[in-house]
């Protein structure tokens, strides 16, 4: 390890930690890949313009400011990247991301203490379907094998054996929507700084069995198998002091990897048989459980026949709007943001005094932009991607409103955070405001629609593309959810995805 306690000229350091924060979720069957400018629109910062952009925002980096403050670290700061699902991260952009980690480990590698990094766990470039673990694997050879790596997690990473080997310690996010990037970092950099001062002596496994999909798909918003074994979880760790800290991950099932799907990974203070048993436990448990699903996943006609019943009745004394989410056409989980189905649906059902975010289409909005505020238009719009996952639909409506589709995140997903759809442009069409962007975004916060003058609390319908994260911000002004699986590329069906990689057989492709 390291040696601690060198002097610089500002502040007396303890410990010099390297960061950095990538984080990438990648449908690997997606035929859109994701480039540079894909990060550029959500976030793609380098060296000191890290602690400056992100300070105040529910990030990771943010994470590792307040762990450099509480341990009194000297931090390298190398990059923090994001950006949304899709395909497979081109070379151009994995080399940008990842070399900024690796040349600073090569420059600074007499000076290193410790790694403290924020990774996603499924992301995958052209070249390699596990980047994390090649990024982890290049890092250990350049750092040695005494230099302690921290890691954090999304809950949906797909943990490899590269991964778990390459580091020291591996910490997952423990809420869905993802609420808590802050406090799993602080997590993680607790054990890197007990580690670095030569309390512990951490070691991670992980366990897996042969399902691809389960623990509720991580969900922790209901009682369900996820949220059970994360109670569990908190009793074990506070019961035994070697028992360092449990991760569950539910995986991530649109990534073609021969590891994919639900994991366990626990860390302990040394190497003891038991924590095996203890991790076969927890995975025999999400085996046991696989079937569960707290979701009610309808069709887009099922979908419409309930708005038909509810809004005649409750229009008029409605809590809050009928929420619907467009699960299978989620931009968080890869799909590309311009399935047809769900909107088709609502216009043929005459739904009125609804608001609709998004259809991705960037081509529209041009038009849509040289048509003007206040025109009325006819066109296209959507199912340009792959018409078989809803085609494009022909509207008339009227321009209502154009903005440049950039605002801030108030809500507890990502508060404090900037986001960018492009272009924007407000079409109503038969009573329903279709926001129509220029960048594939998922959407989980109410700006989204505030932001274009629409206020989604007097709406009697909003409906919106996302699976799970919209409900940090939407439940609590919802007056019922709705979930639907219009077929898209994020559907639960995923018998026709073409696996090549995928260890088989394997639940639910082969198995009950």
């Amino acid at each position: 390890m390291g040696m601690g306690g060198r002097i610089s000229y500002e502040f007396l350091m303890t410990f010099c930690v390297l960061t950095g924060f990538i984080s990438h979720e990648t449908a690997t069957f997606s035929r859109r890949p994701t480039t540079l400018d894909d990060f550029k629109n959500s976030m793609l910062l380098f060296g000191h313009e890290i602690a400056t952009d992100t300070a105040g925002i529910n990030v990771e980096p943010a994470g590792f400011i307040k762990a450099a403050e509480l341990y009194n670290w000297r931090l390298i700061h190398t990059v923090a990247a994001t950006a949304t699902p899709s395909g497979p991260v081109t070379g151009e952009a994995w080399t940008r991301c990842a070399d900024a980690i690796l040349d600073a480990a090569r420059s600074e590698q007499p000076t290193i203490d410790g790694v403290l990094l924020g990774l996603h766990g499924a992301m995958a470039t052209e070249d390699d379907f596990d980047a994390e673990g090649l990024l982890l694997s290049q890092l250990r050879a350049l750092l040695g094998p005494d230099i302690p790596i921290a890691v954090t997690l999304d809950l949906h990473a797909n943990v490899t054996d590269r991964m778990v080997a390459n580091a020291d310690i591996l910490c997952a996010y423990r809420t869905y929507p993802h609420v808590d990037q802050i406090a799993t970092v602080l997590r993680a950099a607790d054990l890197l700084e007990r580690t670095l001062q030569g309390e512990i002596s951490p070691y991670t496994l992980v366990a897996r069995r042969t399902m691809l999909t389960g623990l509720d798909h991580g969900r922790t918003t209901t009682e369900n198998p996820m949220t059970q074994l994360l109670a569990e979880a908190d009793v074990l760790e506070a019961r035994d002091e070697k028992l360092l800290t449990i991760s569950l991950c539910a995986g991530f099932r649109l990534t073609d990897l021969d590891q994919a799907g639900p994991s366990v990974t626990i860390t302990s203070d040394g190497d003891d048989l038991a924590y095996a048993v203890m991790a076969d436990h927890f995975m025999d448990y999400a085996w046991a459980q696989r079937h569960f699903d707290s979701n009610r996943y309808l069709s887009v006609d099922a979908c419409m026949a309930e708005l038909k019943t509810a809004l005649p009745e409750t229009r008029r004394t409605l809590s809050g709007p009928i929420v619907i989410a467009d699960h299978a056409d989620n931009p968080g989980a890869g799909a590309y943001g311009d399935s047809t189905f769900l909107l088709k649906g609502l216009l043929d059902s005459k739904i009125t005094n609804a608001a609709f975010a998004t259809i991705y289409d960037p081509h529209a909005v041009r038009q849509l932009t040289d048509a003007g505020t206040g025109a009325e238009v006819s066109l296209f719009i959507g199912g340009k991607t792959d018409p078989k996952f809803g085609p494009p639909l022909f509207v008339s409506g009227r321009v209502a409103n154009i903005t440049d589709g950039r605002y801030q995140m108030l809500g507890p997903y990502a508060r404090g955070s900037w986001q960018n759809l492009g272009p924007l442009v407000v079409l109503n069409i038969a009573g329903i405001d279709v926001l129509i962007a220029s960048h594939c975004v998922q959407i989980t916060e109410l700006e989204t629609f505030t932001h274009a003058g629409i206020d989604p609390r007097v709406r009697d319908v909003i409906a919106l593309k996302s699976m799970q994260h919209f409900r940090a911000a939407f439940e609590p002004i919802a007056s019922q959810l709705l979930i639907v699986d219009c077929g898209a590329l994020a559907s639960e069906d995923i018998s026709r995805l073409p696996y090549k990689n995928l260890r088989r057989p394997i639940y639910p492709l082969d198995l009950d």
